[in-house]
C-alpha cells in the first residue's frame, strides 16, 4: 500500500470524493508522471524529456484544482504564484534594476531556481508585448535549468497573444512551451464551478438607495460594519474615492475603481488590505466600454484567486450584462468566477495569503 503522499494525484482526489471526468483524468496522470521523474531524479528533470505541463482550457474545467492538489503534496521544494502577482512582483523588481532588465530576468530565474524545483504559475497569459518578451526569457532560464513548470491557461499556447497586430511577438515564448512543456486540454463539457446553488445572493440589482441598503445588510450580516461616509483611499500610492471603509471591508462605485488610471496592482492591494469588496452603480455602458470591462475582470480575478467575498450592485443582473458584451475567453471565466464566488464551498474558504515573487 503507497504512502498517501506517494498516491497517484487521482487517487488523492478520489480520497476527498473528487471524481475526474477523462480530460482530468489524464491530465493527472501526466502531471503524475512528470512530477515522479522530478522526484526520482532529485528535482532535476533530464534534458530529453518535458520539462513541464501547460494546461489549458475553457473556465472551469479543473485546471488550477489539478494544479494546487499537485502542489499541495509536492516534496520537492516548490512555488505557486498567480501570473497577476507574478507581474507585480517582475514589474517591481525591475523598477528597482534600474534598467538592467536582461541582468535582473536571468538573476531572477536563476534565484526561483535555485529555491524551488518546481514552479507552478495561474492563469498565464499574453495581452502586453513586452510581458511575452520578458516571459520568453524568464521561462526559458526555469527551463534550461530544469525546474518542473506548471502553467495553468484560458488559451491554446497558439492563442496566446491573440491580437493578431501583437501575436507575431509571443511566437517564441509559444516556441518555447511547446518544445519543452507537455500540452494538456482540458476538454470536458461541464463548467463545474456552476455545480453548487447559492450560499448568499451577493449580486444585487437595480441600482439605488434601496439595494444599497440591502447591501449594507449583507455586510452587516458577515459582521462587517462599514461607516455611512465617504472616504479616500490610496492604491499605488494615488487617491481613489470609496463609498466607505470599514477595517475588513472597502465599497466602491465602478466609476471610481475600474473606469480612469487604475490597473491590475490597484486589485492586488485591495485584496491584501481587505477581505470583503463591494462594487456598486454597475451600468450597462461602463461595462460596454472596453477598460472598464478589462478592469472589472481583473478585480474579479484577483479576489477569485484570493478567495474573498465580492458584492455588487447593477442596474440588471451582473450575468445578464456580462453576456451582453463580447463574450471573450476572459469573459466567459469572469461569469464561471461569478458563479462559484456565490457558492457554499467558496463562502466557507478562507483567504488565500499569496507568497511573493523571490525578489
Amino acid at each position: 500500500m503507497p504512502r498517501r503522499e506517494d498516491a497517484p494525484l487521482a487517487q488523492r482526489f478520489a480520497e476527498r470524493s473528487v471524481a475526474l471526468d477523462a480530460g482530468q483524468g489524464r491530465a493527472a496522470l501526466a502531471l503524475d508522471g512528470l512530477y515522479r521523474q522530478a522526484l526520482r531524479q532529485g528535482g532535476w528533470l533530464r534534458r530529453a524529456t518535458p520539462l513541464g505541463a501547460y494546461l489549458w482550457g475553457e473556465p472551469g474545467r479543473g485546471k488550477t484544482m489539478l494544479m494546487d492538489g499537485l502542489f499541495a503534496q509536492a516534496a520537492l521544494p516548490a512555488q505557486r504564484i498567480h501570473y497577476h502577482q507574478f507581474l507585480r512582483d517582475l514589474h517591481r523588481g525591475l523598477a528597482r534594476a534600474d534598467g538592467a532588465h536582461a541582468d535582473y530576468l536571468s538573476a531572477l530565474a536563476l534565484r526561483v531556481a535555485k529555491q524551488c524545483r518546481m514552479f507552478c504559475l495561474d492563469e498565464f497569459h499574453l495581452h502586453d508585448v513586452a510581458d511575452a518578451i520578458l516571459m520568453e526569457r524568464f521561462l526559458g532560464v526555469l527551463l534550461e535549468q530544469r525546474v518542473l513548470v506548471i502553467l495553468t491557461s484560458n488559451y491554446a499556447p497558439e492563442q496566446l497573444l491573440p491580437d493578431p497586430h501583437l501575436h507575431q511577438y509571443a511566437l517564441r515564448v509559444i516556441a518555447l512551451i511547446e518544445r519543452h512543456m507537455s500540452i494538456l486540454h482540458l476538454d470536458g463539457d461541464k463548467d463545474y464551478r456552476y455545480r453548487e446553488g447559492e450560499a448568499l445572493r451577493q449580486y444585487l440589482d437595480p441600482c439605488g438607495a434601496d439595494t444599497d441598503q440591502r447591501l449594507r445588510r449583507l455586510l452587516a450580516g458577515l459582521g462587517q460594519a462599514v461607516p455611512a461616509e465617504a472616504a479616500v483611499v490610496r492604491l499605488s500610492d494615488r487617491p481613489v474615492q470609496a463609498r466607505a471603509v470599514g477595517d475588513d471591508c472597502v465599497w466602491f462605485d465602478f466609476n471610481a475603481i475600474c473606469l480612469g488610471p487604475r490597473s491590475h496592482l490597484d486589485y492586488l492591494e485591495i485584496s491584501e488590505r481587505w477581505n470583503v469588496v463591494v462594487v456598486s452603480d454597475i451600468l450597462q455602458a461602463q461595462l460596454n466600454k472596453a477598460d472598464g470591462l478589462r478592469r472589472f475582470i481583473w478585480l474579479v480575478d484577483v479576489l477569485y484567486d484570493r478567495r474573498q467575498r465580492l458584492l455588487l450592485a447593477s442596474e440588471r443582473p451582473i450575468e445578464t450584462m456580462l453576456r451582453e458584451v463580447s463574450l471573450s475567453v476572459d469573459t466567459h471565466r469572469t461569469l464561471s468566477r461569478l458563479a462559484e464566488m456565490q457558492s457554499a464551498s467558496f463562502a466557507a474558504a478562507s483567504p488565500i495569503e499569496m507568497s511573493p515573487l523571490c525578489l
